[in-house]
């Protein structure tokens, strides 16, 4: 899969590793793995989570962020908003193709 994965402010875990590829294997499917997404995990001062995003599909820049206490909770979140640019995307290049 095309999905790169940081860990910034925390130790990199296999599992987190695995569970941010099973909710983005959805992403790969539309995009036909043709586009990688860039995910950034950080953990703040302040014990929450921050999660970001970015992908350059056809051309338009897309980018999703999420903070949260719970690190799972924020991936989750950011999964979920880059799911719906994508979605839109794809759809809106399906009308004009």
């Amino acid at each position: 899969m095309s999905i790169h994965i940081a860990f910034n402010n925390m130790k990199k875990s296999e599992a987190v590793t695995e569970h941010v590829q099973d909710l983005m294997k959805e992403m790969v499917k539309i995009t036909d793995n043709k586009y990688p997404f860039h995910v950034n995990l950080t953990q703040m001062n302040d014990d929450k989570h921050h999660v970001v995003i970015n992908c350059n599909y056809s051309g338009k820049a897309l980018s999703s962020n999420a903070t949260h206490v719970n690190l799972y909770k924020a991936i989750g979140k950011s999964v979920d908003a880059i799911k719906t640019q994508v979605i839109r995307k794809a759809q809106k290049l399906r009308h004009e193709g």
